[in-house]
């Protein structure tokens, strides 16, 4: 079993990441089974609602590319809406994901 990061890290990252991209208000670590570590901007309840949408997404894209790239690994997902954007960055322990307004 991995070992999940710290808060201190999750707040390491979160203060990187709200520096370089001022556009993020939200925040999520969700483990690889798709349950809410950590959540900044969001309540807990809200973020097991994004974590179980999101699971299935990156799911079915990664068989995408797996099928596509003949076994590529996928490094990061972005969707952008007229209201915001979604950013899922998938790591070993830990898959992070940003909610960006528009």
């Amino acid at each position: 079993m991995s070992t999940m990061p710290k808060k201190e890290i999750f707040e390491q990252i979160i203060a990187r990441i709200t520096t370089a991209f001022p556009d993020v208000y939200a925040a999520l670590f969700i483990s690889p089974e798709g349950f809410p570590i950590n959540t900044w901007g969001v309540s807990m309840d809200r973020a097991e609602e994004i974590s179980a949408l999101l699971s299935s997404l990156i799911g079915k894209t990664k068989e995408v590319i797996k099928q596509v790239k003949e076994g590529g690994f996928m490094q990061f997902i972005q969707i952008q809406t007229d209201m915001g954007g979604i950013r899922v960055a998938p790591q070993d322990e830990f898959i992070l994901v940003t909610l960006t307004k528009s």
